[in-house]
């Protein structure tokens, strides 16, 4: 089953400054990261449980998300390309 992804206000803002190549490159990355979250990217280093991860994508853009097990939904909170 695959999960929902959603997006943070903060990472929908970041959404209209990206080049239209790591537009796309960000939207493959998360057609992969929604089919299976947990086999993707990442933990974040501040978090022990594994809940935040990370993922580059595009060669210079990192993504960072939180699995909620209990929606099925993958929460997009930032987007950061340095290309």
């Amino acid at each position: 089953m695959r999960y929902r992804v959603e997006f943070h206000a903060a990472a929908s803002a970041q959404i209209p400054g990206l080049p239209a190549e790591a537009f796309r490159a960000l939207v493959d990355e998360l057609l992969i990261i929604a089919a299976d979250p947990h086999h993707r990217g990442l933990p974040h280093p501040d978090d022990p449980s594994g809940i935040f991860r990370e993922q580059v994508f595009g060669g210079a853009g990192l993504v960072s998300y939180m699995v909620d097990e209990a929606a099925h939904v993958v929460r997009v909170y930032a987007i950061t390309w340095a290309g």
